[in-house]
């Protein structure tokens, strides 16, 4: 290897770059950490150094973390206790050099990047919207291991420093300022400045010490009870007892705070260990892969500056957001100018809320802001690289907005649909080159979920469907490749799952029970809250969709048109199975059993292992037929689909590696179970069987 760390000294500063040849982003490897502790050792006896400067030879990379292959591939506990431990002692040299050292930080910062920083004495970051810390090791089953569970608490107040490690959020420049955990916030072209002027104010090797009031408060023994145990009830509340990981984080912090600096490394060094060859490490760390290989894969020179988007309901000022935040020039189009004006008043609502937050400036929301122009008439679409409709679910509609479209623009622009369950193939019909139409179906909030669908009717070319996902690349999603089935994947997985909540109800569960049941299975929130949020009448429509091509083990229950009879569509009718008020979906209104005309029996034979087998098998067994009719392409784009899509619990690997783990033949069984039981929407499906018959997996097919 070449070596990864070259050095400058000037005006009696070293100025030390890290730079890994051959590599987009700079990695710590054991080589790497191993050439870092020799630059340690020859700087330690420098010590007529002013200072030094420790910086990134890339572009929009500080240090991107530990070798994650390194992780995946610790053979035993031991092992892992002595990685940590080498890291640790390094750490340690670079935060006893006997002068002042600053991390300059531009570009992602995460993992170990962090770590290193915080053992820097200071820490300058770039005002760039691509320069970020944070320390996301719990999201891959283990903890920070190299002392920031040590360090960061001293920064930041044990409070943030547990909030950062167990969330493995990540921190923007002016946030970073706000809490303590860098010292300035400077323009890129100034960072290096900016750290040498530090340096200079420091020529005599004092290092700071923070008097901030979050780490007074910490010394305090009755304080510290009250954040410890507040923390575990929030992480608990969070996330439940599937993840061990942000629960062995804070216990390392707790043990620093009360028996100082070396036991608290020596527990994180074990903590480290003991998570390394969980079964949950070792699931999130397969998940890490999953959006890994579906967020980097083949990528073309286009990049995308000029769109158009044609509706301006929540989801159309969603997408018209997200395109704008990603730097990209957006043209709104809508008939009417009270829905352009309640995109408007979306996109500068959502920009106040960030800008509270720290996560943008004035400026940057105003610079924002003037990305989007708006009419009402289809008109400026001349240079559109890509346009994409978001009106209302009806056929009719739709086809005539492509067609209008498709007459506006050059015949190399991209015509794109956020259906959620219409067909493509049908729509495209309206274009005159239905080759360049395409399904592009986000998830809400669009901000927020990663998942997108790329759809490909028949008449789709493949080109298409690149450029597309390469779109979705460039906003940050993660792209899966979807034929044009009814429901497309997500939905059409999500449906039966549903429907079966709503059968459960019938048959006297209460909502409570069964929401709480999937929620300690793992489940973001419950199938009643879920379809609260959905909204009834969506629901039913894709249900009635799903029937009318599927048939009889799609069909749905008739409480779903019943909850629209009575007005009862959910979150955005303000009352649904739950009401939303000021107890916001915490309880479900009993009001709804009387309704419905239902009877909930709170001895119901059901118990919470069938509610979860149910729900969860039945969406199983529809992911075989999915692959079955080669809807996609391979087991682990339902796992990334239904994890970044629907929030199926990322420590099982996803649904169909959950299903592996369960056993095809456990599967039928039970399917066959419930056919009995409960009608045939629950007949394994051929694949099912067929494996079930081998004693084999869904990731062992060919």
């Amino acid at each position: 290897m070449d070596n990864a760390f070259k050095i400058e000294t000037r005006d009696n500063i070293v100025y030390l770059t890290i730079d890994l040849d051959e590599s987009k982003v700079n990695i710590l490897s054991p080589p790497v950490m191993a050439e870092f502790s020799g630059v340690l050792d020859d700087l330690a006896e420098k010590k007529e150094l002013a200072g030094m400067v420790i910086v990134s030879g890339k572009k929009n990379n500080f240090i991107a973390g530990a070798d994650i292959s390194v992780i995946e591939n610790i053979a035993s506990e031991e092992e892992a206790v002595a990685l940590a431990k080498k890291g640790q002692e390094i750490f340690n040299k670079l935060e006893q050099l006997p002068f002042p050292t600053v991390a300059a930080i531009h570009g992602s910062c995460l993992g170990g990047g962090t770590e290193l920083a915080l053992a820097c004495d200071y820490r300058v970051i770039s005002d760039d919207r691509k320069s970020f810390m944070g320390l996301p090791e719990t999201s891959l089953g283990i903890i920070p291991g190299f002392g920031a569970t040590q360090r960061l608490p001293a920064l930041v107040g044990l409070s943030e420093a547990i909030r950062i490690i167990t969330t493995g959020t990540k921190v923007f420049a002016e946030q970073a300022k706000r809490k303590g955990l860098v010292d300035e916030v400077a323009p890129i072209e100034n960072i290096l400045k900016a750290a040498t002027f530090i340096i200079k104010r420091h020529r005599n090797g004092k290092k700071r010490c923070c008097h901030c009031l979050p780490t007074l408060l910490d010394r305090l023994w009755p304080w510290q009870k009250i954040v410890f145990a507040k923390a575990r009830e929030l992480v608990r509340k969070k996330a439940g007892d599937h993840y061990p990981a942000p629960f062995a984080a804070i216990d390392a912090i707790e043990e620093g705070v009360k028996h100082g600096r070396e036991k608290g490394l020596a527990k994180e060094a074990r903590l480290l260990g003991a998570m390394a060859l969980t079964p949950t490490a070792k699931n999130l760390q397969r998940v890490f892969r999953l959006h890994e290989h579906y967020t980097k894969g083949v990528s073309g020179d286009e990049q995308f500056k000029h769109l158009g988007v044609v509706g301006a309901g929540i989801m159309g000022g969603s997408i018209v957001a997200l395109f704008a935040e990603r730097g990209m020039q957006v043209r709104l189009i809508n008939r009417s100018t009270k829905g352009l004006k309640t995109a408007f008043n979306f996109l500068t609502g959502l920009m106040v809320k960030k800008r509270r937050k720290h996560i943008y400036s004035r400026l940057e929301t105003k610079k924002i802001e003037d990305r989007v122009t708006y009419d009402t008439e289809m008109r400026g679409m001349q240079d559109l690289q890509a346009v994409i409709e978001a009106v209302v679910e009806d056929m009719k509609v739709k086809k005539e907005i492509l067609a209008k479209v498709a007459d506006k623009v050059h015949t190399y622009t991209l015509i794109l649909s956020n259906t959620s369950s219409l067909s493509i193939s049908e729509m495209a019909t309206a274009v005159p080159n239905p080759e360049r139409v395409a399904g592009l179906h986000f998830f809400n909030p669009v901000d927020q979920m990663q998942l997108v669908e790329v759809v490909h009717g028949a008449k789709t070319n493949q080109e298409t469907v690149e450029r597309t996902k390469d779109l979705a690349r460039q906003l940050g999603k993660l792209p899966i490749s979807v034929q044009d089935r009814p429901g497309f994947l997500v939905n059409r997985l999500l449906l039966p799952y549903l429907n079966e909540a709503v059968r459960l109800l019938e048959e006297g569960v209460e909502i409570d029970r069964a929401d709480h049941a999937l929620k300690k299975f793992g489940m973001p929130m419950g199938p009643f809250q879920l379809l609260d949020m959905v909204g009834l009448d969506i629901a039913a429509h894709v249900a009635t969709i799903l029937q009318q091509g599927f048939g009889e083990r799609m069909t749905p229950s008739p409480l779903l048109p019943l909850m629209q009879a009575v007005g009862r569509l959910g979150r955005k009718s303000g009352a649904g199975f739950y009401l939303y008020g000021k107890s916001a979906g915490k309880v479900a209104d009993p009001e709804i059993y009387r309704l419905l005309d239902l009877n909930p029996d709170k001895q119901s034979s059901i118990k919470d292992d069938e509610i979860i087998d149910r729900l969860i098998l039945a969406m199983i067994n529809e992911a075989a037929y999915c692959l079955d009719e080669a809807v996609i392409e391979e087991p682990r784009a339902i796992d990334a689909a239904m994890i970044f899509g629907a929030g199926f619990p990322p420590y099982t690997g996803g649904l169909i590696r959950y299903a592996d783990t369960v056993g095809a033949k456990a599967i039928v069984k039970k399917l066959d179970r419930f056919t009995k039981k409960s009608g045939k929407r629950f007949e394994p499906a051929p694949l099912l069987r067929h494996m079930a018959k081998l004693d084999a997996g869904f990731y062992e097919q060919k």
